[in-house]
């Protein structure tokens, strides 16, 4: 009976022994299209990196995120994990908690002549209390040092079902059900402590994203979740970490319940969120306006699509989106803030948000375009008339990089969006200014950047080249009008609109600059040379509401 099991162990052992040798010399081309999210890359061997340990945790990571045949092992896993998504389910909403929300909230940032994400270096340098710190702003490189594990509420009552640290809650007519193991990798548990994921070479090792202790609060159907009192991490629009400036607002509404958290339903994911912090952003702008008396300043906050797609629970109370605009209207005197919110409900059939990602579509900042020309009383451009459309697909986006291991996945796998772009008809010249500055210009042939390989994950950042610190567009408009918009990365989808109105467009980042170790610059300057007509704020509801925004927004426009 032994010599008979010996070829076995044998042929067992030589497989093994083969699988082992070509996992240690294979290398992914740094991007994995199954999962939508960058490779580890080779960590190099130095002395200080061996006896830290730090070479072994990354050569590890590496190994895992690249041994033979794994992209096979990983079609495998998302086909058996998808026997489990029942239809039964397909209404119901899970809500995934502990999630980096800096993961995917920012577009990485591009440079000409680059391979951008792949392979090019990021410059975006954000520092602050509770804010995102890191060399590159990019998802998967956050570093948030000095703050603690996240321990977040993980109940929730009225049909729902939770997933948090490796369990899942089911809940039946309100009454708790018994805890299982849920299925998220394995059983590797998806929380506020895993490791986001090196994102091409030339950036800075990958920190731990860390995220603040949540706090005790009364759950969406009323059902008191567990926490820590204390202090919460920011999410997206979410205050900063001593919270006091947003607790002494009227427009402050008590505890975060959901901070860290996506909402999945059906087959399409959500960052439920609220007018947090908006009372500090709008007296913001009414000084910059104050300081320009001369330049006509219009603000567009941008609501994430649980606003119009989630449920009551997820879209109302704590969570309504909706008076984001009249807290900033009602503080930012002089400013004049566009009604987006009623234009986007308006289309709420259309496919005016991506499923899986945060941001809108082209389709979507089209609408909110319409609703500045209306406040700005000046003509829009047609969008069947005045651009060229392009569509890349299959598309999945940064959200969907957040849940592949889990079930639901399967939905979108199986289902994928596509992404529309549309590029203005008129001539126009576009150039950035990688280095924040003026100088040392890249131009580039297309203001939208339609090398999607090179994007890797995160395709949305082909808009206006994601969030670069500069950018300069000269088009063939007859207006002689021009505009500054200074945006996140929900601006960028936006930007490319205006060319028909404008003459001349610059567009600024605000991440990039006037932080501990990144380039100063003072925009006023830019304005009063350049004798700039409009100032567009637009953000995205978190983003308006981020202590990191606001600093560093009063550091550029109000020195």
């Amino acid at each position: 009976m032994k010599r008979q099991q010996y070829p076995v162990i044998i042929t067992f052992t030589a497989l093994m022994a083969i699988f082992c040798l070509f996992s240690l010399f294979s290398d992914s081309d740094g991007f994995s299209a199954f999962e939508n999210r960058e490779l580890a890359d080779k960590p190099v061997l130095t002395a200080s990196s061996y006896f830290s340990g730090e070479f072994e945790e990354d050569y590890e990571e590496y190994l895992l995120d690249n041994f033979m045949l794994r992209d096979l092992s990983v079609m495998g896993y998302q086909a058996y994990t998808g026997m489990f998504f029942l239809d039964a389910f397909s209404q119901s909403e899970d809500v995934l908690m502990s999630v980096n929300v800096d993961d995917f909230v920012s577009a990485p940032e591009q440079a000409a002549g680059e391979e951008s994400v792949a392979g090019g270096q990021g410059l975006a340098n954000e520092q602050g209390t509770g804010d995102k710190q890191g060399e590159a702003n990019m998802p998967g490189e956050v570093n948030i040092p000095g703050q603690g594990e996240k321990q977040a509420a993980n109940e929730q009552q009225g049909g729902g079902r939770t997933i948090s640290n490796g369990e899942q809650r089911s809940t039946v007519d309100g009454q708790n059900g018994a805890t299982g193991q849920s299925a998220i990798g394995g059983g590797q548990s998806i929380d506020g402590t895993s490791e986001g994921g090196h994102v091409g070479p030339g950036h800075a090792g990958v920190g731990q994203s860390g995220a603040g202790q949540a706090e005790t609060g009364q759950l969406a159907s009323g059902q008191t979740g567990t926490g820590t009192s204390g202090e919460s991490s920011t999410f997206g629009s979410n205050q900063s970490t001593d919270g006091a400036d947003d607790k002494a607002d009227d427009d402050y509404q008590g505890d975060r319940k959901l901070t860290n958290s996506l909402i999945i339903s059906a087959d399409r994911i959500m960052m439920p969120t609220g007018a947090y912090g908006l009372k500090n952003f709008g007296r913001l702008l009414a000084e910059a306006a104050e300081l320009m008396p001369e330049v006509n300043f219009y603000s567009i906050t941008g609501p994430t699509s649980a606003a119009f797609y989630a449920s009551e629970n997820y879209s109302t109370g704590n969570y309504n989106q909706s008076k984001a605009e009249a807290i900033i209207s009602a503080n930012a005197g002089g400013v004049k803030v566009v009604k987006a919110y009623d234009k986007l409900m308006a289309h709420r059939g259309e496919d005016i948000y991506f499923r899986s990602d945060v941001h809108w579509t082209a389709l979507g900042a089209y609408y909110a375009y319409e609703a500045f020309c209306e406040a700005a009383q000046i003509q829009p451009a047609s969008l069947s008339g005045d651009f060229a459309m392009g569509t890349y697909e299959p598309f999945l986006g940064g959200l969907y990089s957040q849940i592949y291991k889990l079930p639901q996945a399967a939905r979108l796998k199986s289902n994928p969006e596509q992404l529309d772009y549309y590029i203005p008809k008129i001539d126009y010249k576009m150039t950035l200014y990688k280095m924040g500055n003026l100088e040392a210009p890249y131009s580039v042939d297309s203001i939208i950047n339609t090398n999607f390989k090179s994007l890797g994950a995160y395709k949305y950042s082909c808009f206006a080249w994601g969030d670069q610190r500069i950018q300069k567009i000269e088009s063939g408009s007859t207006t002689g009008r021009k505009v500054l918009v200074i945006k996140d990365s929900y601006g960028s989808a936006l930007v490319p609109f205006l060319v028909p109105n404008y003459s001349t467009i610059y567009v600024a980042d605000p991440k990039g600059f006037n932080q501990e170790g990144s380039l100063t610059f003072d925009i006023k300057p830019l304005i009063k040379d350049e004798e700039i007509d409009d100032v567009i704020f637009c953000f995205s509801i978190y983003g308006s509401g981020r202590h990191i925004i606001q600093s560093t927004l009063s550091s550029l426009l109000l020195k």
